[in-house]
């Protein structure tokens, strides 16, 4: 296959990490609080926004919410195996590679800043106010229909069509991607692998999916 687009999710994929949970651990949320509001979101009981206004609630009483410290916990990632490799090859070969993740902006652009990747997209954003706390998640109610949206807006703005898209992620939130593209690509194992096109043991097999 020969994309117009090439669509990276960022946890699990790129990187090795659960940013959310390493976030939510070093802002004294609890192992069994992280697992149980996942659980809940999991089960439709609350919408994203919601899940993500109750932890801004308790990283403000319990955590170091300055710019600083959160980015510092962010940017403590690492890369999945041959992630970097890959993602080189791929832009040497003239393909347009991007990421679009449910990730909180901040990390994302980390992360493109450091691959090279021009175009990204973060469903989650974290506001600061004037003294550097952060004050507000600017989070959608779904996660997975975000993340379509800005899926969306990428192609578009490659002048690409959804099915000219390839789309590699590991988690719910990608299931919809891959439907609307045809073209999902996942790990062997991971939650999204029955709904991919394609299924690699690792990111060095892109490189022979697209040619």
């Amino acid at each position: 296959m020969q994309p117009k687009l090439i669509v990276f999710d960022l946890n699990h994929t790129l990187i090795r990490d659960n940013s959310w949970r390493n976030l939510n651990l070093a802002m004294g949320i609890t192992p069994e609080e992280d697992a149980a509001l996942m659980a809940r979101a999991a089960r439709g009981e609350i919408t994203d926004a919601e899940g993500q206004a109750w932890l801004l609630q308790r990283y403000r009483q319990r955590g170091d919410c300055h710019r600083e410290a959160v980015q510092r916990v962010l940017s403590q990632y690492t890369y999945m195996p041959h992630a970097q490799m890959v993602i080189a090859a791929l832009q040497a070969r003239g393909y347009c590679v991007a990421i679009n993740s449910g990730a909180m902006g901040v990390l994302v652009s980390m992360v493109a800043e450091q691959l090279g990747v021009a175009l990204w997209r973060a469903s989650n954003h974290f506001i600061f106010d004037d003294h550097d706390m952060l004050c507000r998640i600017d989070a959608p109610d779904s996660d997975a229909a975000a993340k379509l949206q800005q899926l969306r807006e990428l192609a578009a703005e490659q002048q690409a069509s959804l099915s000219d898209c390839l789309v590699v992620g590991d988690g719910a939130n990608d299931i919809p991607l891959f439907a609307t593209t045809g073209n999902g690509v996942a790990f062997a194992g991971s939650p999204a692998a029955r709904y991919a096109r394609w299924v690699i043991a690792d990111l060095r097999d892109m490189l022979t999916i697209v040619g």
